[in-house]
């Protein structure tokens, strides 16, 4: 990775208005598969809102304020596309939107919820990824690409059980499957020696590969399933053209100092907000 290249407006845009592709083909291949048939894009302010299902935790809005000013009557917009469907209004704010975004979203009442780090890699220089994969090779970790309905139906068990600690509950099984159903992205298990122990995903656009769907079983962690998992999919995404990587994680958390090992640097931290239905302490 070139770690002299320097972040800028243009990068970010590229980088959020990829995510917004990746949800509203997300929102396209629910309704098709049938897995969230009222699934909705609502295209506002250069970026969208989703919604998938009712408490769904993809239900959001981003990429708003990337090409440019956001009007009120934008963010009043967004606010009713959630509040029709009984939800709160969320959105997920870059550090490079333009600052009337924000000046509508404090006007509204929104709160911060969360933060999230958004780190990169260009695909230009080749050294710390060949060693990632070089490790990976060698490990005990064998990483596959699922693609019959068995494996996929797998893929969306290990997922939402790594999720969730082993834990995944009726919705979270019907999101993962809903991601695993998905045609427009690559799924890939990992597994150490015959046992199937984690999972990953690859979505790549106009050149930017995103990755994600990152989750171990917790009686696998800490035996480089996501280090395996990671180093594959980049060595793919080069592969097939992409020449810049992104990917997202907790600030502070395991998964970022994982990603760093791999090549990866923090980019921007991105914002949560939400509206809250009701006042706060009402």
């Amino acid at each position: 990775m070139d770690h002299d290249v320097h972040i800028t407006h243009e990068h970010a845009q590229r980088i959020e208005m990829v995510g917004v592709a990746d949800l509203t083909a997300y929102v396209d291949q629910s309704r098709t598969s049938g897995a969230y048939p009222a699934a909705m894009t609502f295209r506002v302010g250069g970026g969208a809102c989703v919604w998938y299902s009712p408490d769904n935790m993809v239900n959001g809005s981003f990429g708003l304020g990337m090409n440019g000013p956001v009007e009120r009557e934008e963010v009043a917009a967004l606010i009713a596309f959630f509040e029709e469907r009984g939800a709160p209004a969320r959105i997920d704010v870059c550090p490079y939107t333009d600052s009337s975004l924000l000046r509508w979203l404090a006007g509204y009442g929104f709160v911060a919820t969360a933060f999230e780090t958004v780190l990169y890699q260009t695909f230009e220089v080749a050294e710390a990824v060949q060693d990632a994969a070089s490790i990976a090779d060698e490990g005990p970790v064998r990483v596959a690409l699922a693609t019959t309905d068995e494996e996929r139906e797998l893929w969306a068990s290990l997922e939402a059980r790594g999720f969730t600690d082993d834990a995944a509950d009726e919705a979270g099984m019907m999101l993962a499957r809903a991601i695993a159903l998905r045609s427009d992205v690559l799924h890939f298990i990992g597994c150490v020696g015959d046992e199937p122990a984690g999972t990953g995903m690859l979505f790549m656009r106009d050149g930017l590969a995103m990755f994600n769907g990152d989750s171990t079983l917790p009686a696998w962690r800490g035996r480089g399933v996501q280090t395996a998992l990671l180093a594959h999919r980049i060595r793919y995404a080069r592969e097939a053209g992409c020449d810049l990587g992104v990917i997202e994680a907790s600030p502070g958390s395991i998964s970022e100092r994982n990603q760093q090992r791999a090549g990866f640097a923090v980019a921007y931290t991105r914002v949560s907000l939400e509206k809250p239905l009701k006042p706060i302490g009402g």
